[in-house]
């Protein structure tokens, strides 16, 4: 059994836990009672942000590129590797963070170390704009951010604790440059005879330009707005599905409590598990009893349509911006 599909039967495995822990509590009965009143109305608003958030993504993914290459790549390519970026995700966790990168370089000639450098960078930027968000929640929803800490089992951590986090972000940051300083010092000495070594070098140094790729941003304020475009697409396809079981109006869910919930969202996804099943319904339902007395089985049926809604949504988008991205770069003579 090689190392891939090791890593998929043991993310299947994992998921399972997760299905098995959600469901556990939670009466057939009354889950299949809830499930069938679920409406569909929200879902064109659902799909629109969905759309936006991740067209978002990816032009904030085109500023942290160099400028020449800017000119060579269309929109419809980023979006595309976008899109097939979470379209691989959904078989194999984590493997969509190559496959977008790959995708885009191949198709016009690039270096796909520097763009998977973007994507590390990318991630970098996704994590300090999570930690901000849940600073948001920590100042203005108090209640709400003691219970995710013992949901989250860190209600022990104490105030410093806080502050190492931006500490190791300062110092990853300092990792990174020094790790390009570097490999840009070892490729301008020519110190290095053998082809072998200095191909991977090369290869390194264009990574690394990649890690460092936010000195090539040259309008700051619409990078932190499609930042911002790009959260706020997440609230509301938190904040959208509520409809679906009229929670606003039964349990008081509001935008406020979906940021919240985006937050919980967000850490359910990061666990390695394919599309974050599994994962991401156990903390959305949990959390959504803890925090704001949602019953066990509502919370799972939440997080069963909207996962699933989601899911579909990439499985069908994600094949047809490649098919728009190779349709539009023939029409316009942009493939290599």
């Amino acid at each position: 059994m090689n190392k891939r599909v090791l890593n998929v039967v043991v993310s299947l495995i994992v998921a399972g836990i997760f299905i098995w822990l959600a469901a556990r509590t939670v009466d057939p009965a009354e889950f299949r009672e809830q499930f069938s009143q679920v409406s569909f109305y929200w879902l064109p608003f659902f799909v629109i942000a969905l759309l936006i958030s991740h067209y978002l993504r990816a032009e904030r993914w085109r500023l942290l590129l160099h400028k020449d290459v800017k000119t060579r790549i269309p929109r419809s390519t980023l979006f595309a590797g976008v899109m097939f970026g979470y379209f691989m995700n959904t078989l194999v966790p984590r493997l969509g963070e190559v496959s977008r990168p790959v995708y885009v370089a191949k198709k016009h000639g690039i270096s796909s170390g520097n763009l998977l450098g973007t994507i590390v960078l990318e991630r970098f930027i996704d994590v300090c704009s999570m930690f901000l968000l849940m600073g948001i929640v920590a100042l203005t929803l108090t209640r709400e951010f003691d219970l995710l800490e013992e949901l989250f089992g860190i209600s022990s951590w104490t105030w410093y604790t806080y502050l190492v986090l931006p500490a190791i972000l300062i110092f990853v940051i300092g990792l990174m440059w020094a790790f390009y300083k570097f490999l840009a010092h070892l490729d301008h000495s020519n110190k290095i005879t053998n082809p072998f070594l200095q191909r991977i070098v090369e290869i390194s140094r264009s990574f690394g330009e990649g890690l460092v790729s936010i000195k090539n941003i040259d309008n700051w304020p619409v990078f932190l707005l499609l930042t911002a475009g790009i959260w706020f697409g997440y609230i509301l396809m938190i904040y959208i599905p509520f409809s679906m079981l009229q929670l606003g109006e039964t349990y008081g869910l509001t935008l406020q409590s979906a940021m919240v919930l985006t937050v919980v969202s967000s850490v359910g996804v990061t666990i390695p598990t394919p599309a974050g099943i599994g994962s991401y319904h156990l903390l959305m339902q949990q959390s959504m009893w803890l925090l704001y007395n949602v019953p066990l089985a509502t919370g799972l049926t939440f997080a069963t349509v909207a996962h699933a809604v989601t899911i579909l949504l990439i499985l069908l988008a994600g094949p047809f911006s490649l098919w728009f991205d190779k349709y539009y770069t023939l029409k316009k003579g942009l493939t290599r």
